[in-house]
C-alpha cells in the first residue's frame, strides 16, 4: 500500500501540510505516517563552561542546578507540544476522511530521521520553512535543503499559500531529475485528470522535450507546452506559474554539487522561494 511520510511541526505551514497530504492520500489511496521530531537531549542541557572565577563556586553550583531544572522542564514541554501537534494533525486528516494514520514521535535530527524512514515511504511532505523560520524571510527552512539533497523519494514541499490543485507545471530541462517528474506524472494516480503544462527555458530546447511531451500525451494528458528562449530560468517559470494560475510545480532537485551551488546559486532553491505554490522535487 502507498505510504506518505508527513513531517509536522508547529510552523505556520502545519495545517497546509495536512491539507495537501489529505488531498494526496485520497487520490493515491495511501496511508499516512505523521512525523514530529524533537530536538536531541543535548540541546536542552545547560552549558558546562567553568565560570567559577566570574561568579564564585557556590553561586555557580546553584545556578547550574537551576538551569538543569529549566532545561528538563523545557524538554518535557516540548514533548507535550509535539503530542498536541501530532494529535491536531491526525484530527485534521480524519476530518478529511483520511483515517489510516500512524503517529511517529522521534528525537534527533530532522534530516537524519527522514532518511531513516524514507525506505518505507512513497512520498515525503515537508513545509518550505520550519517552526523557527521567518515566513517573510528570503531564506528557506534550515532542514529543507538537507532533506532534499539526502533523500531519493519525491519530496512534496508545501507552500504557505493554499488553493485547490487543478493545474500542474513541469519545469523540464532534459536532465534525469526532470525526466523523473515526467515519469511520475505519467504513472502516478496523483495527477490524473489535472491540467498539464510543461515549460522549457533557454536558447535551445532539450532534445528529449518532444519525447517527454509525447509521453505525457500517451498517458492521457492534454499537454500545454511552452518554450521561452530568453530570460532567467526561475523568473520565467515564476511568471508562467502566476500568469497561468498553476497550482503545483514539478521540478528536478539540486543537480549541481554543493560547491558549485555556493558559487553559482541554486535554481532549485530560487524556484522554491519565488513560486508561491507547492513544489514536488525529484532527485
Amino acid at each position: 500500500m502507498t505510504k506518505l511520510l508527513v513531517c509536522i511541526d508547529g510552523s505556520a505551514y502545519a495545517d497546509n501540510i495536512t491539507t495537501n497530504a489529505a488531498w494526496a492520500a485520497k487520490r493515491l489511496g495511501a496511508k499516512v505516517d505523521l512525523l514530529h521530531v524533537l530536538r536531541r537531549h543535548s540541546d536542552y542541557q545547560a552549558p558546562h563552561e567553568d565560570h567559577t572565577g566570574a561568579i564564585g563556586l557556590g553561586a555557580r553550583s546553584d545556578l547550574m542546578a537551576e538551569l538543569t531544572k529549566v532545561d528538563e522542564e523545557r524538554g518535557k514541554l516540548d514533548q507535550q507540544k509535539g503530542r498536541l501537534i501530532l494529535d491536531h494533525a491526525k484530527a485534521e486528516l480524519n476530518n478529511a476522511q483520511v483515517t489510516d494514520v500512524n503517529l511517529l514521535h522521534r528525537r534527533g535530527s530532522v534530516a537524519e530521521t527522514i532518511q531513516e524512514l524514507e525506505a518505507d515511504a512513497d512520498m515525503i511532505f515537508i513545509g518550505k520553512r520550519g517552526e523557527q523560520a521567518n515566513t517573510e524571510s528570503e531564506f528557506l527552512g534550515s532542514n529543507l535543503e538537507k532533506v532534499a539533497r539526502s533523500i531519493h523519494k519525491p519530496l512534496f514541499l508545501v507552500s504557505r499559500y493554499m488553493r485547490p490543485i487543478n493545474k500542474f507545471l513541469i519545469a523540464f530541462d532534459g536532465k534525469d531529475n526532470a525526466q523523473k517528474a515526467v515519469d511520475f506524472a505519467c504513472t502516478s494516480p496523483l495527477l490524473k485528470g489535472l491540467e498539464c503544462h510543461i515549460i522549457t527555458v533557454g536558447q535551445d530546447q532539450p532534445k528529449n522535450t518532444d519525447t517527454a511531451t509525447a509521453q505525457l500525451k500517451e498517458a492521457g494528458f492534454t499537454v500545454n507546452a511552452h518554450h521561452e528562449s530568453d530570460g532567467n530560468v526561475e523568473e520565467v517559470i515564476q511568471a508562467y506559474v502566476e500568469s497561468n494560475g498553476m497550482d503545483l510545480l514539478l521540478a528536478g532537485a539540486y543537480s549541481h554539487s554543493r560547491m558549485l551551488t555556493m558559487i553559482l546559486g541554486s535554481t532549485t532553491a530560487k524556484l522554491i522561494k519565488s513560486c508561491h505554490v507547492p513544489v514536488i522535487l525529484f532527485r
